[in-house]
């Protein structure tokens, strides 16, 4: 899913996530058949439990011989689908969500030139069951100067593709969130592309991955002469 056709910013994640790792330093290694692959909660969403443990199995073997078997970290940009992964992956490696990656790797390559302006945060409910809430506050008081957390949202009622089929739900759960926004404030920033939709059109500001803010406040630190 790319950016809202109202959203400044028009790169697509992957461009960003490529940008932000090579400023860190990082070499990146895709998965073979990356564009077929699935971690399987469509599918075990609605029912079909087969389907979505065969598509997390075939996940699970692509990511385990990109990683050679396990030597390099695994980010998964959308965290719903990084938690199915923790849970149900049967092999030991490193798998990371946004935040997690960000603050166990790059932290400490990257510069950080927080922004004056206010930031929207929503934590999604995939997130809170990872333990990234205070992570993910920590991540962002490094990004900016006001970290926004508005009063009374919590799950985005989005709810993987009901937010499309059901609007209403998504509506309901974020009927407050509008008037939490501050006049000045043009972003909010979660980890998860189908809640960043729902909550874009009930808050009125894009929502994006905090990739992309990480990606705008940071340069590479200065290299040092031995």
């Amino acid at each position: 899913m790319g950016a809202a056709v109202t959203d400044p910013d028009q790169r697509p994640l992957t461009q960003v996530v490529e940008q932000l790792l090579t400023k860190a330093g990082f070499s990146i290694i895709y998965p073979e058949g990356l564009d077929s692959l699935c971690c399987g909660m469509p599918y075990n969403s609605k029912g079909i439990k087969t389907v979505a443990a065969e598509r997390l199995a075939d996940m699970e073997q692509a990511l385990w011989q990109a990683s050679e078997q396990g030597k390099y970290p695994i980010l998964i940009d959308t965290s719903p689908c990084a938690l199915r992964a923790v849970e149900g992956f049967t092999k030991p490696m490193a798998l990371f969500e946004p935040i997690g990656f960000v603050n166990h790797y790059l932290t400490d390559k990257l510069e950080f030139i927080p922004e004056d302006k206010p930031v929207m945060m929503h934590v999604t409910c995939s997130s809170v069951k990872m333990g990234l809430s205070a992570p993910m506050k920590a991540l962002l008081d490094r990004c900016c100067k006001q970290v926004v957390i508005p009063d009374g949202i919590h799950c985005c009622g989005f709810a993987g593709d009901k937010g499309m089929k059901t609007p209403e739900l998504n509506a309901s759960a974020l009927r407050l969130l509008n008037q939490q926004v501050p006049t000045n404030c043009t972003e909010g920033v979660s980890n998860s592309r189908t809640c960043e939709i729902g909550l874009s059109e009930h808050s009125g500001v894009p929502y994006r991955s905090v990739l992309y803010l990480v990606d705008r406040v940071t340069k590479p630190l200065p290299k040092t002469i031995s």
